[in-house]
């Protein structure tokens, strides 16, 4: 094993570690968000949605499976578009952020096997 694949291999073991730690909560945090109370989206909607009007003329904006894919998004987004939130509480940027951080770790996990796939470590 090479030093590269070592390193590959363990940003990919860091990142697995807490994406699998963060899948539970992760789903959780989605279903409360996705089959709650509306205001939950509709406010991060305001905080980082380019054109919060024209999302939701949408009359399909709001059904379940269309709230967490938008969620899903904006988890993923998050680290680029965190300027646009007006807000200044912590609260909502802890929640983001944890749940950005999941998302990506999944992103990185997903990387790192591909690479270690090429590399030849993981035949």
């Amino acid at each position: 094993m090479t030093w590269y694949e070592s390193l590959i291999a363990l940003i990919g073991f860091s990142f697995g570690t807490y994406a699998i730690t963060w899948s539970i909560p992760g789903a959780i945090m989605s279903v409360m968000v996705s089959l709650g109370d509306p205001q939950r989206i509709d406010f991060i909607d305001h905080q980082l949605s380019k054109d919060v009007d024209k999302l939701h003329r949408n009359p399909m904006c709001m059904i379940s499976a269309y709230i967490s894919t938008r969620l899903f998004h904006y988890w993923v987004k998050y680290p680029f578009i965190r300027k646009r939130a007006t807000t200044d509480s912590i609260k909502f940027k802890v929640f983001m952020w944890v749940n950005a951080l999941g998302m990506w770790s999944w992103i990185v996990l997903i990387l790192s096997l591909i690479l270690l796939k090429f590399t030849g470590y993981m035949a």
